[in-house]
């Protein structure tokens, strides 16, 4: 009798124990599916919701879109515009280099004309000093012949 209770109790234990390993298998189970109807339902997609999503993204490529032809129209217009500065460069190094040409003759010129200032001063001065030498040779001639005239006169 005791053998067969023991049996017994053996069986119910090894029952109780499968019970909770059952059990616990159908809780893993039970969390498993709950998990997995969550996800489904997370990824459920409603035509409006699907129709809301797709107007996004397009908005987001019309944005996009948008964005990057202005970029591309600002980028041409910068590179318009570094052609322009260069060119506006390149005329003002043409200007500058003309003007330093034009400075230069200037100053060739200021030269020649000083030398021919200084020759004519040169002349000049050569001019008067013989005028000085000529006027004062006419004054003795004329004071010469200013006293024979008079030597003529009381002779007469």
């Amino acid at each position: 009798l005791a053998l067969k209770q023991e049996k017994e109790e053996k069986g119910n234990a090894d029952m109780l124990h499968n019970k909770d390993k059952d059990s616990e298998r159908l809780r893993t189970k039970e969390e498993e599916c709950g998990k997995e109807v969550e996800t489904k339902q997370r990824l459920k997609w409603t035509p409006r919701r699907l129709a809301k999503e797709l107007k996004t993204v397009r908005d987001n490529l019309d944005l996009i879109s948008h964005r990057h032809k202005k970029k591309k129209d600002l980028l041409h217009e910068n590179c318009m515009l570094q052609e322009e500065i260069a060119l506006l460069r390149l005329e003002i190094d043409t200007i500058n280099n003309q003007n330093q040409q034009k400075e230069k003759k200037y100053f060739e010129d200021i030269e020649v004309v000083k030398e021919k200032n200084d020759n004519l001063q040169k002349i000049i001065k050569l001019n008067e000093e013989k005028l000085t030498k000529t006027i004062l040779q006419y004054s003795g001639q004329l004071n010469d012949l200013t006293a024979a005239n008079k030597i003529l006169n009381s002779e007469l």
